[in-house]
């Protein structure tokens, strides 16, 4: 389907007899031109053509028109015209925009495979995107057709880092549409309509975060003011929800399901983006000189009672579990960390809820890696059992790897100028693409792209984000530089020695300053 246009080509190559099936409704008049070409005529018109005879059939209500064979075949529909659209011209033509849509992107300091995987992430993000609405579909294989707002926004936040300002903007415009009134979100939409799917769980608050995070992040990148005017009664409505319940929860987020949708708690995870959305929000107010201090307040509120209840042991825990303290003068329900590392704390603090390079950083990335790390890639938590059970069971054992949360580290070692470990994470999500689609998860033993959801537009969001954030190391760049600084030196010098001793009337007059490198 070429940018633009409003022809949609399916190609096959197969070694055995396949075929590709469309279904039209039966109340649709049509007439066939010849064997492999058929036109609809109304209500809506449209064509059909192959280079393969077509077969049409009526199957309960609908015309079924079927492609089929071995070996390389295609199937072109286009609407709005009878005129057939020639293959060789549409695959140009896609080939052209793409490049040319590939080309306003902000390019990574990558190269080979990674590079390559980096644009085709984009690809697959753009693809993802329903372009009236603005929403991501969760994953086009198998077909969802729902969009959790998690996922999209961190594709809304990757392409607005790659320079498609106007995808994220889309996307920002229509959460803001989506918007319940208490400030909050439903956890996912219909990928079509755009409405919420109010039977499928419990809210999950780590929405109102990424709304905040991402609108000023978007703002950094193109500093469009009339674009937060427009977003800025959804971020009031957001902060005022966020006021109540810190204040009602004592000093926390409420509980919900957080990132993992399995474990209904104060989940550090839902605090700590909340946390940064605070933050972005104070900044948000300051950039439109607003008077932002009072949020200032209720973000490090809800930061120290983070700091005070979720590091322990040397790590921040997956979550607080509740407890019932028995007294003299009767009980109490307290809430104490359940003990269990979970990558999911390290993308806040890669994206800078707390200064990587601190000492509760470096702790709770260490507890995580020592624990979590399979095969080269991360876990989620211990015991993972999601591919692992009668619902899927795609693995062959629990806790299998998943490209996010590898790529939250890769992440984190950016921030703190681990370029070695970035890249080799980066390098191990390509190897175990599925020919370049990122999956959700990969097999722990045998090393295959789990099949039940592959590719994920998250996981092609997060290579993106890493992918910009990736800086080569430098040292060897330095030392380069430094020896040619010699050399220059010694040149001057031995220059200087050779007219003087010559005592020529035109020597060279060398003057040098000392320089310093940051």
């Amino acid at each position: 389907l070429p940018p633009n246009y409003t022809s949609i080509s399916i190609i096959q190559r197969s070694i055995t007899n396949t075929s590709i099936d469309i279904f039209v409704p039966s109340t649709y008049g049509y007439v066939v031109v010849n064997s492999d070409y058929v036109v609809f005529t109304s209500p809506l018109l449209m064509s059909v053509y192959s280079n393969t005879s077509l077969s049409l059939r009526g199957v309960g209500g609908w015309y079924v028109i079927s492609a089929g064979g071995n070996g390389t075949y295609y199937l072109v529909i286009t609407l709005g015209s009878t005129k057939a659209m020639p293959i060789d011209y549409l695959v140009y033509i896609n080939n052209h925009e793409v490049t040319q849509w590939l080309s306003m992107a902000k390019k990574p300091r990558l190269n080979g495979a990674l590079l390559n995987e980096y644009y085709l992430s984009l690809l697959l993000l753009m693809d993802d995107q329903n372009p009236v609405t603005g929403e991501f579909v969760a994953s086009p294989e198998p077909v969802y057709f729902y969009s959790w707002v998690r996922d999209s926004s961190f594709a809304a936040m990757a392409l607005q880092e790659a320079g498609y300002y106007g995808y994220a903007m889309k996307y920002w415009l229509w959460m803001c549409s989506a918007q319940n009134s208490s400030g909050t979100w439903y956890t996912r939409y219909n990928f079509w309509s755009g409405l919420p799917d109010t039977t499928f769980g419990i809210p999950e608050y780590d929405s109102i975060g990424l709304f905040q995070l991402g609108v000023w992040q978007f703002y950094e990148y193109t500093h469009n003011k009339s674009f937060l005017m427009t977003v800025l009664p959804c971020i009031n409505k957001s902060l005022m929800w966020e006021q109540g319940a810190i204040i009602s929860n004592g000093g926390l987020i409420p509980r919900d399901l957080s990132i993992w949708e399995d474990n209904y708690a104060y989940n550090f995870w839902t605090q700590a983006i909340d946390d940064l959305g605070l933050y972005a929000s104070a900044n948000i107010y300051r950039a439109l000189g607003l008077n932002y201090t009072w949020i200032l307040r209720l973000a490090n509120e809800l930061n120290e009672t983070i700091q005070s209840h979720f590091y322990s042991k040397g790590f921040y825990s997956q979550a607080l579990m509740e407890t019932t303290l028995y007294t003299s003068s009767g009980s109490e329900t307290i809430y104490e960390p359940n003990g269990i590392p979970d990558s999911s704390v390290i993308l806040p603090i890669a994206l800078g809820w707390i200064n990587p390079h601190s000492g509760r950083a470096i702790n709770t990335v260490n507890k995580v890696v020592n624990v979590l790390l399979v095969n080269g890639g991360l876990a989620r938590f211990p015991g993972d059992d999601y591919h692992y059970d009668y619902a899927l069971y795609d693995s062959t054992a629990p806790d299998p790897p998943w490209v996010i949360t590898t790529l939250f580290l890769a992440m984190y070692y950016e921030d703190v100028g681990n370029s070695t470990g970035a890249l080799q994470l980066l390098s191990w999500c390509v190897e175990h693409s599925q020919h370049g689609l990122l999956p959700e998860a990969v097999d722990p033993r045998l090393g295959y792209p789990l099949p039940t959801t592959s590719p994920l537009t998250w996981s092609a969001a997060m290579y993106v984000m890493a992918a910009i954030n990736y800086k080569p190391r430098q040292g060897f760049v330095l030392t380069i530089i430094m020896l040619l600084a010699v050399v220059v030196i010694m040149l001057s010098i031995i220059m200087f020695v050779v007219y003087g001793r010559l005592n020529k009337p035109y020597a060279l007059s060398v003057t040098h300053e000392d320089g310093g490198y940051l």
